[in-house]
């Protein structure tokens, strides 16, 4: 198999023909000894030194024909910084929509953005956007625009204002938070790529500086060009970020353990150095991640693992280097998967004797400390590597005279990653990655992959895969070697025709969980998907999509355990609104878990249509509609309604309410093994998921940002049976109970205040409500009152960051 994708490689390169690409568009910086004043007014004459960047061109809605509206853009330049500005034109300027939010959230509103691709690499960029209000969004960009890292935040300065002729911005970005090539007192000149992009809500218009036709593939592969920039400064500078925590926890008592209130102080510090202009060491000692936002409970009564993405500061920046996908689409699991490090805990580990009590327990893992290299050479090479130390986890719990004890829940633990991903043949990628997690009194796990992202025939088709080893110990004590591989090819542009075809497989002790995330081994299928576009506006439509695929797959002993046909459509109305339609046929066959290691199932087939319509973005309240209805052989049905409505009264606030409803009927479904025998049973289940989240951005700097979620889960089993083979079944013998009944409601506050560039204060109060019982007939109401009748845990936090730049 390995020979296999090596020689696939092989031929693609020796075959492949990689174009260029970039645009024919160049505007020059201008340098300057005396910088602007950055106040969103453009009255410094240094802006009359530099020509600006003007004839934008629409993407939407009219594709190719001019900006509605002018646009002009000049830069300059000193030994420290980057200055843009920025004139958007407006012939009605009472019309711009001039919005307050967070930083990094892109509501519906005018924008203007800078996107710099200072290593000319033609894959990766810095974004700048920015609203009228002055609200930033930072983001790194990578993969030629196709993966993006939004939690990058630098420091950088931008002023804007309102004028009789339309809104400008001032835009300040110094030379050290970007990464470029080192440059030497000889050089003469850097070429970096550049593109400006321009959004007018009202129009729903988006223009672009360097233009790229729908039809053509490729976004930082096509900017435009930044001239005249000239003996750029290697900075090496230190940015220090120490801070401190207070945090008060409040937990009720349970059956198993006594009410507890505690207040812990803790202080800790991230560090960034800059190595050269092109890599940056990162490093945290003793992280806290209080201020983020909690996950959303699930009801998961399937054989997978839930995942979730990580939300933490520290492990998302870096993203473009270390993420290396192997299944479940672009931004999916992969061999790396950071919240390994420093994992949630649960009680449920915990053995409690009778009588006895937990005394204390440890939510999180400790992090005690962890390090990022990342960076990009001259070659085009790009480096990462990740080591991070977590400490030993010990639950103590005392026995019904009192005596106490601990119990191992998390040994130290030590996490290392490289990556490394070298471009090639212009807009074209290789890579590998190695992993390897020791802990404490266990073997050692090792991981590591290669992959391949390569385009071809002027970026109109790709090739991407990737082949993964692991050597890990299974839960026997044995170790274990396994393989995992993937190779698709695909159309990725063209005017209305593109398709993909892929083929994959795992083997059966192919275990990446250590440190990476997968959902199952032993299985290799392919899926073959064809797409068809229309980008030009019509009667009904101002553009539309449809697309089938078929998807099979088989486990190693042959068996079929998927064969699955799916028809999508998309179409974005005149009146803008959205409407996505979705039909499903799944043939059934067999599913080697659903028994939990007692043989295969026979599944009975199912049938699944989803419909979700989406009014216009641009209005005060947005309403978002789904709805699905699914059904199989054995006559199980379940329905799925889903409403979601944002609201936006003022500028500066805006309210997000989603609410769905789902209801199963019989479904056939595992319940517990006994031996060698499986019993399984008619499952009805109701749940119910409701989400509030609230924005309030009294200023730039100031917010307060809101997340509740109600949630409701219950289940009943009937007709307990036994099954026999695959499909056959006799009754059950014994008495079987697995009803269930769950209830939560958590909630998130989250005051940031940015008080000095960099430096921020935040003030969170969570609060986390759930209970359990096995009564299923129960109205919603009392469901709804029990979530609010058991008493809450309640976490206030206190923390302080100070910025320094050495």
């Amino acid at each position: 198999m390995h020979k296999y994708f090596v020689t696939i490689s092989a031929i693609v390169f020796a075959t492949g023909i990689i174009m260029a690409g970039d645009n024919s568009v160049t505007i020059r910086a201008v340098r300057v000894t005396s910088p602007p004043r950055v106040d969103g007014l453009l009255k410094d004459e240094v802006w009359k030194l530099a020509s600006p960047a003007d004839h934008f061109m629409q993407r939407d809605p009219e594709e190719g024909k001019p900006a509605s509206e002018r646009t002009e853009i000049r830069v300059v330049y000193d030994d420290e910084a980057l200055y843009f500005g920025c004139m958007y034109y407006d012939t009605e300027p009472e019309k711009i929509v001039s919005r307050l939010t967070r930083r990094d959230n892109e509501i519906e509103s005018d924008w203007g953005s800078i996107r710099i691709d200072s290593y000319n690499d033609h894959q990766t960029c810095f974004e700048f956007t920015f609203n009228p209000s002055g609200v930033k969004a930072d983001i790194i960009q990578y993969d030629d625009g196709e993966r993006e890292d939004e939690s990058w935040d630098p420091v950088w300065d931008v002023e804007t204002s309102i004028q009789p002729n339309g809104w400008v911005a001032e835009v300040k970005i110094p030379f050290r938070i970007l990464r470029y090539k080192s440059s030497s007192v000889e050089t003469s000149e850097n070429i970096w790529g550049i593109n400006f992009l321009r959004t007018i809500s009202r129009k729903q218009e988006s223009d672009r500086w360097a233009f790229t036709p729908k039809r053509e593939s490729g976004f930082i592969s096509r900017f435009g060009h930044l001239a005249g920039i000239e003996h750029l400064p290697d900075p090496k500078p230190i940015e220090v970020l120490p801070f401190v925590t207070g945090k008060q926890i409040y937990d009720p008592a349970t059956s198993v353990r006594d009410r507890q209130q505690k207040f812990f102080g803790n202080a800790g510090v991230d560090l960034k150095y800059g190595i050269s202009s092109n890599f940056t060491l990162d490093a945290t000692v003793n992280p806290d991640f209080g201020q983020v936002e909690a996950d959303p409970a699930v009801l998961n009564l399937s054989t997978f693992e839930t995942f979730y993405p990580e939300k933490r500061p520290f492990f998302i920046e870096g993203t473009q280097i270390l993420h290396f996908t192997t299944f479940g689409g672009d931004f999916g699991p992969g061999m790396f998967y950071s919240r390994r490090i420093g994992r949630a805990l649960s009680m449920e580990s915990i053995e409690v004797p009778d009588g006895g009590r937990i005394v204390d327990f440890p939510q999180n893992v400790t992090i005690l400390g962890a390090a990022k290299l990342t960076g990009k050479t001259s070659d085009g090479l790009s480096v990462g590597m990740m080591q991070a130390f977590t400490q030993k986890e010990n639950a103590i719990v005392a026995d019904s005279s009192g005596m106490t004890s601990e119990q191992l829940l998390e040994p130290f633990a030590h996490y290392n990653v490289i990556r490394l991903k070298q471009d090639i043949l212009g807009h074209s990628n290789i890579g590998m990655m190695v992993t390897s997690v020791t802990k404490k009194n266990r073997a050692p796990a090792f991981t590591n992959g290669y992959d391949w992202n390569l385009k071809f025939g002027e970026n109109a088709y790709k090739l991407t895969g990737f082949i993964a080893l692991s050597h890990t110990t299974l839960r026997k004590g044995e170790r274990a070697t396994g393989s995992a591989g993937k190779i698709s090819f695909s159309r990725i542009a063209a005017e209305h025709w593109m398709w993909s075809v892929s083929t994959d497989f795992t083997s059966r002790k192919y275990n990446i969980n250590d440190v990476g995330f997968f959902f199952s081994p032993n299985d290799l299928g392919g899926v073959a998907a064809i797409k068809y576009k229309e980008d030009e506006p019509g009667v009904l439509f101002r553009n539309y999509s449809g697309q089938v695929s078929y998807h099979q797959r088989h486990i190693f002993e042959g068996e079929n355990i998927t064969r699955q046909v799916t028809v999508k459509g998309s179409g974005l109305l005149n009146n803008y609104w959205l409407i996505d339609a979705e039909l499903e046929r799944d043939f059934g066959l067999y599913d080697h878990r659903e028994t939990r290691g007692n043989g295969l199932y026979l599944k009975p087939s199912r049938n699944k249509a989803k419909l979700e319509i989406e009014t216009d973005e641009r209005q005060a309240i947005v309403v978002d509609i789904t709805q699905s209805l699914a059904t199989d052989k054995k006559h199980s049905t379940t329905i799925s309604s889903g409403v979601g409505v944002g609201i936006k009264p003022f500028t500066w606030m805006d309210w997000e309410f989603q609410t769905e409803y789902q209801r199963e009927r019989n479904r056939e479904a595992w319940t517990e093994n006994l031996g060698a025998s499986s019993i399984f049973a008619d499952r009805s289940t109701d749940r119910f998921d409701f989400t509030l989240r609230t924005s309030l951005t009294f200023t730039r700097e100031l917010s307060l940002q809101l997340y509740s979620q109600l949630f409701t889960a219950k289940g009943h089993y009937v007709n307990y049976r036994q099954l026999i083979g695959t499909d056959s079944f006799i009754p059950a013998v014994g008495s079987f109970s697995h009803d269930f009944n769950e209830q939560s409601f958590n909630m998130n506050f989250v005051l940031r205040w940015e008080y000095l560039p960099g430096s921020t204060l935040y003030l969170v109060w969570s609060q986390a409500r759930g209970n359990e019982d096995e009564e299923y007939f129960t109205s919603f109401g009392s469901e709804f009152k029990e979530a609010f009748r058991t008493k809450p845990s309640n976490v206030i936090l206190l923390k302080l960051s100070y910025w320094m730049s050495l």
